[in-house]
């Protein structure tokens, strides 16, 4: 088996910890990521460093000289409600890049393309509708992955993610505006509340990207990997009660975003063989604990 993995996304959320799983089990890593892209420091020595932007050409014959066996695709750019300026860094990170590297994978037999999705393609658990453009841009990447697939010796397979959380994230998400709101005593605008969210903490969501590869192939088949489902309010008032007092919260204050998720969607069928370990109040205990 080849164990040489290309993880993109070096400097978000998931990827870092995904890297350092697969060093610990003896994998050898290449990391993808722009030039100016701040990549967590213990990774550097560990492992090999290619430029995203440093032109198609040189960064297709640096993919292929890795020759990895399994290219995990994290990098994304997300945007809930996209302006003009979100365009052109939408296209780039949910489309071409992918592209290019599937491109270059394409070439070398036995290789492996482990696509990230998002629940956010199947607005109330169509087999598509985007929440977004950023979901739109998903779906586009997941059609492009199909004629490689189906035409080339590129091995596919998609996992899709609703909301993740976890130790060591740097995003502005819910759960640090909860935070900041609980340290400052300053009212946090919500809408009313009733849509549902989907956690999964990240050491779940690592092990599901670690199961995948052995799902892959000429169908490039998608799975959903879903963590704990259930209503804003609940999910507010859970973090209320860990940090020890109610969260300052001004229900209603702001609309709910076009296409919210009002019940739980599933359109994938969920990935065989995993389930979470990671139970939600644990899990948020801890990140919060490493919060204070």
């Amino acid at each position: 088996m080849n164990r040489r993995a290309l993880v993109t996304g070096a400097s978000g959320f998931i990827a870092p910890h995904l890297v350092r799983r697969l060093l610990a089990d003896g994998w050898e890593v290449a990391l993808v990521a722009r030039s100016t892209s701040r990549v967590p420091e213990d990774l550097l020595p560990r492992t090999a460093l290619l430029h995203a932007d440093a032109g198609a050409a040189a960064f297709t014959d640096a993919v292929q000289a890795f020759a990895p066996g399994t290219c995990f695709h994290l990098a994304t750019h997300f945007v809930g409600v996209h302006d003009l300026a979100d365009i052109h860094p939408l296209i780039a990170a949910n489309l071409t890049l992918g592209t290019l590297l599937a491109e270059a994978l394409s070439a070398q037999r036995g290789a492996t393309f482990v696509n990230v999705g998002t629940i956010w393609q199947h607005h109330e658990s169509r087999r598509y509708g985007p929440t977004s453009l950023y979901a739109a841009t998903k779906q586009a990447f997941a059609d492009v992955l199909q004629f490689y697939a189906e035409c080339t010796p590129l091995r596919v397979v998609t996992l899709e993610l609703s909301d993740t959380y976890g130790p060591d994230d740097r995003r502005t998400k819910l759960l640090q505006l909860l935070v900041r709101a609980h340290r400052t005593a300053e009212l946090l605008s919500l809408s009313p509340g009733e849509q549902w969210i989907d956690l999964t903490h990240v050491a779940d969501v690592v092990s599901a990207l670690l199961r995948a590869p052995d799902l892959a192939g000429p169908d490039a088949p998608a799975y959903s990997v879903s963590g704990t489902a259930l209503p804003l309010r609940e999910f507010v008032a859970l973090v209320g009660d860990l940090l020890g007092a109610a969260v300052p919260v001004q229900w209603g204050a702001r609309p709910y975003r076009p296409r919210e998720m009002m019940v739980p969607w599933r359109y994938s069928p969920p990935l065989p063989d995993w389930r979470p370990s990671v139970d939600l109040r644990e899990g948020l205990a801890a990140v919060l604990a490493q919060m204070a």
